[in-house]
C-alpha cells in the first residue's frame, strides 16, 4: 500500500519544539543544506525547508537541528568551522545550495572580510568536491526561494538544476530519494499512523492530538470541532492547523474565515486556490458558491481539509454547513473538517453526528505555559518577562508566539 508520508513513533508526543523525525522508510543519502546567515527570515526559511524534508521522510544535516538537538546549544565540540566543513565534505551527504547573494559572494571569495565564514568554509568543501569530478556531480544541487536571474550565479554554477520552493519542492524530494519516496503530489489515501506536525504553540496539546487524528485513515471522527472565547487564540490555531496542512504533500487543504466575509470575493478566491479547485461564480449568496466549491471537491474526491473560522459570524452559511458540509461527511471518507468559534455546530441529535468528535474547549495558554514554550527557544527569558508581555498583551496567542518562538 503507498504511503503519503512515514509513520512518525511518538507523534502523540508534544512537538511544540520541531516534528518527530521520521525513521527507517527511506534509506537514502543524507542532505545536507548549505546557506549563509543573511537574516532571521531567510534562516527561518531554511529551517522550514529542512523541517518539511524530514516530513517527507527524509535525513536533514542543518546546523539549527544539529544545535539542538544534538549539541543541546552548546555547538559542535570541534567548533562550527570544522563541522561545517565535515558535513559538506562526507561523499554520503548530497549538498543543496540555498541560492543568496551573500551565498555566492562566499563562494566566490568576494565577500567582505570577516563576514560569512562559515558559508566561506562549506562553500570551499563544495568547490573542490565540484573540481574532483570535472563538474559532474549527481550529488550537488540549487534551490532557491524566490525567482533568481541565472546569470547572477557563479560561472561555474550556472549549470546545475535549480529547485525552486515550494513549487519545485516535488521534484526536490523525488532527486533527494533517488525515486525511493511516494510520488509527492499524489495521496491516495489517508496515513495509516498520526504525522508530524509543527505546533509553535504554548499547550494546545489537545488540539494537536484531534488534529493528528483526524488526518489518518481509520480516524475516529472527520469532524473536529473547537470552542472557545474571544481571545482564546482560535484564530491563531487555525492558521497553525493550515499551515501544517500545506506542508502535507498532495493533501488539498483551505482554509475560510468567516469574519473576513466583508470581503468574501477575496477569501472565497483564496480558499478555492488552495484546495486547487476553480473559483466560484458570482452570486449574491454566500451558500451556492460554497457548494460550488465542494461539489469540485466531490468530483475529485481526493484527501481534502476544510478549515473554518468564526463561526458565530457564518450567518446563512451555517445552514450550508450543517444541511450540506457535515451531513456530506458520512459519505465522502475523503473529506477532514475543522470548524473553530465561539460558538460550533451541536451534533446533538444531527445525522452526521457520529462524524464529529466532542467539541474541544479552548483557554488561553496561562504565562507559565508560555514561559515553558519560550524556553528552549529564549535561554535567558524570566518569568516576570513573560508575565508583563503576558498581560500586555491580553494573552493574544499570535503576538506571544511570535515574541518568545524562534528567529527572533
Amino acid at each position: 500500500m503507498n504511503q503519503w508520508v512515514p509513520s512518525i513513533p511518538g507523534a502523540s508526543q508534544p512537538c511544540s519544539q520541531h516534528p518527530p523525525r521520521a525513521e527507517g522508510l527511506l534509506h537514502m543519502a543524507a542532505v545536507f543544506l548549505s546557506y549563509r546567515h543573511e537574516d532571521d527570515i531567510h534562516r527561518g526559511r531554511v529551517r522550514d525547508l529542512g523541517e518539511r524534508l524530514e516530513g517527507a521522510g527524509l535525513k536533514v544535516v542543518l546546523d539549527q537541528f544539529a544545535q539542538s538537538r544534538e549539541f543541546n546549544g552548546g555547538g559542535p565540540d570541534q567548533g562550527w568551522p570544522r563541522w561545517s566543513k565535515t558535513q559538506a565534505g562526507l561523499a554520503s551527504h548530497k549538498v543543496l545550495i540555498v541560492a543568496s547573494p551573500g551565498w555566492f559572494r562566499c563562494y566566490l571569495g568576494t565577500e567582505i572580510v570577516g563576514s560569512g565564514l562559515g558559508a566561506a568554509a562549506e562553500a570551499g568543501v563544495i568547490e573542490q568536491r565540484l573540481y574532483n569530478v570535472a563538474g559532474v556531480s549527481s550529488d550537488i544541487r540549487i534551490i532557491t526561494f524566490a525567482q533568481i536571474d541565472p546569470l547572477t550565479l557563479p560561472l561555474d554554477l550556472q549549470r546545475y538544476h535549480r529547485f525552486a520552493d515550494p513549487a519545485g519542492f516535488g521534484d526536490l524530494v523525488n532527486w533527494l530519494s533517488a525515486g525511493e519516496a511516494a510520488p509527492v503530489g499524489e495521496l491516495p489515501e489517508w496515513p495509516d499512523q498520526p504525522l508530524a506536525l509543527l505546533w509553535p504553540m504554548a499547550n494546545h496539546d489537545p488540539v494537536r492530538q484531534g488534529l493528528q487524528r483526524l488526518l489518518t485513515r481509520e480516524a475516529p471522527w472527520r469532524f473536529l470541532p473547537l470552542r472557545g472565547p474571544t481571545d482564546s487564540g482560535k484564530s491563531h490555531i487555525t492558521r497553525q492547523i493550515f499551515g501544517n496542512a500545506l506542508r502535507l504533500p498532495g493533501l488539498a487543504c483551505g482554509r475560510f474565515d468567516f469574519k473576513g466575509t466583508t470581503n468574501v470575493d477575496v477569501e472565497l478566491r483564496a480558499f478555492a486556490q488552495h484546495l486547487d479547485v476553480a473559483p466560484p461564480p458570482a452570486s449574491p449568496r454566500l451558500n451556492e458558491r460554497l457548494s460550488h466549491v465542494l461539489d469540485a471537491l466531490n468530483r475529485r474526491s481526493k484527501p481534502a481539509l476544510l478549515v473554518f473560522d468564526t463561526y458565530e459570524a457564518a450567518g446563512e452559511a451555517q445552514e450550508w454547513v450543517e444541511k450540506e458540509l457535515l451531513p456530506s461527511l458520512i459519505r465522502a471518507t475523503w473529506l477532514r473538517v475543522v470548524i473553530a468559534g465561539q460558538t460550533v455546530p451541536e451534533r446533538g441529535g444531527a445525522p452526521w453526528a457520529t462524524e464529529a468528535s466532542p467539541p474541544l474547549l479552548l483557554s488561553t495558554p496561562r504565562p507559565e505555559e508560555w514561559f515553558d514554550f519560550g524556553q528552549p527557544h529564549k535561554p535567558d527569558i524570566t518569568l516576570d518577562f513573560v508575565r508583563q508581555v503576558h498581560q500586555l498583551c491580553g494573552g493574544k496567542s499570535s503576538v506571544l508566539a511570535q515574541i518568545l518562538g524562534p528567529g527572533t
